[in-house]
């Protein structure tokens, strides 16, 4: 499926899956549109046009007026075989991505708890009073609500698309279950609460978890005696606005910075970038601009597109730097906030020659004078070591969207303060790691995580404030 705006398919794989797994049956309504708007928090256009997909694709049938029904019709047989073609190349997978929720998302969750006022409390309060059927999953629900205190829609795209890729939490049918009394809900505390709720959704979790490997067990060599092709984890990035030109500009920058493409060079062709990046000649041509907005790159008539890396000329009043520079702050905001788990997760696993190479990668960044990429080699230690793939995978996204701020950076500090802003910072990693203190390490690298984060925001919101659109 594919779209300019591909929030549709939150609302999409959710009814999908619950077709093709059986929990909705030939005739059965759909729920109405304002419904699903309201559970998922979206727009009405954009749930109509899961319903087209879904209609397309033979699951439902819309109707002017009604309701729209169920049409896709699956034998026991069929349903058993569905779910097993979608789970057994994601067993690893879903091991997997449970240990990351762990690393990654409870952090998170702790933290968005924190943030709640008491109208956040009340509303769960009410869901858990009078708990509403053919709606979310409550956990699902309850993370959601708490991750949005955060303020970060990129950390919510990465949230729906671990639950789209585990699946199961999208077939819970028993909301009553989460029902509480109101004499039970005046007493608890907000801390017991979520105490009490949390050891439920794990306890729910873990059975169906059980449950589902033991099917797989079952079924395996009926559907798949040879063993499938794994089908690990994919972070896929969706926005109001098409994704794929802020994730190749950034490739682009990461390019520059790493000398691939040398300021005073020029970058190759249209058409050349666009059979490299494997994408359109329109996109490509929309990059470019992106580029040019943000001082990296100046088009030349007749010659070519110049790397120049000037960015005191970046126009902040352009919407696509915008959108770039939210998905730079919004990763930042994120590594910030998992900073300390993942790196903690990583340590344990991690041989000591690695973490010698390691060291003498920043002794080289400094003595060249390259302490600029200290995020850039840390990030791509833990992509590499951390025994979590899911973790990889989203760290690997997130390296790749903090090159969207480096222009940013540049004219923050200036081209000769980057070595002044960052060596410090690189000396005490190397201090830290000389002497096998991964825990003090740890330390150091979420507090320059910290600091940077907040300096860079002040900066960049300083510059939209004084944009010309402002």
């Amino acid at each position: 499926m594919k779209g300019s705006n591909e929030l549709y398919r939150l609302v999409y794989d959710y009814y999908a899956t619950r077709i093709l797994f059986g929990f909705y049956t030939y005739g059965d309504a759909m729920p109405s549109i304002h419904k699903i708007c309201v559970q998922f928090s979206l727009a009405v256009p954009t749930v109509r046009t899961a319903f087209t997909y879904l209609e397309r694709d033979g699951y439902i049938q819309v109707e002017a007026s009604k309701v729209a029904r169920v049409v896709y019709k699956a034998a026991p047989s069929r349903i058993r075989k569905n779910i097993a073609d979608y789970f057994l190349p994601r067993e690893d997978g879903l091991n997997d991505i449970g240990v990351a929720g762990q690393i990654l998302i409870e952090p998170l969750f702790a933290l968005g708890l924190q943030r709640w006022e008491e109208d956040q409390w009340n509303q769960l309060r009410e869901w858990l009073a009078n708990p509403s059927p053919d709606t979310l999953f409550m956990p699902i629900k309850l993370y959601i609500l708490a991750l949005s205190a955060l303020d970060n829609k990129l950390l919510l795209n990465l949230y729906w698309e671990m639950v789209r890729y585990l699946c199961f939490p999208y077939l819970s049918e028993d909301q009553a279950a989460w029902k509480r009394s109101l004499e039970d809900l005046g007493i608890q505390t907000n801390e017991e609460l979520i105490h009490d709720l949390k050891a439920e959704y794990f306890k729910v979790y873990n059975k169906t978890a059980d449950d589902l490997f033991s099917f797989l067990k079952t079924v395996r060599p009926q559907y798949a005696p040879t063993l499938p092709e794994p089908v690990p984890f994919r972070w896929s990035l969706y926005r109001q606005r098409p994704q794929i030109r802020y994730s190749l500009a950034a490739s682009i920058i990461r390019g520059i910075v790493s000398g691939v493409y040398p300021i005073g060079s020029y970058l190759p062709s249209l058409p050349q970038l666009a059979a490299k990046y494997g994408t359109a000649l329109s996109t490509i041509r929309r990059t470019v601009s992106l580029l040019n907005d943000l001082g990296v790159a100046v088009s030349q008539h007749g010659k070519g597109i110049l790397v120049c890396m000037t960015p005191q000329t970046i126009d902040f009043s352009s919407p696509d730097v915008h959108e770039m520079l939210d998905l730079y702050l919004e990763s930042l905001q994120i590594l910030v906030y998992t900073s300390r788990s993942v790196s903690l997760f990583t340590f344990q696993s991690v041989s000591r020659t690695a973490l010698e190479v390691l060291t003498e990668q920043f002794r080289c960044i400094r003595k060249e004078s390259r302490t600029d990429l200290y995020l850039e080699i840390y990030l791509g230690f833990i992509v590499k070591h951390c025994s979590s793939a899911t973790v990889c995978e989203c760290y690997d996204k997130l390296k790749q969207l903090l090159s969207c701020g480096y222009p940013v950076t540049l004219m923050r500090l200036k081209k000769d303060s980057l070595g002044k802003e960052y060596n410090p910072a690189v000396l005490q990693a190397v201090t830290f790691l000389e002497d096998g203190d991964t825990e003090g390490f740890t330390d150091q690298w979420c507090e320059f995580l910290s600091q940077q984060e907040k300096e860079t925001r002040s900066f960049i919101m300083e510059q939209w404030k004084h944009s010309p659109q402002n």
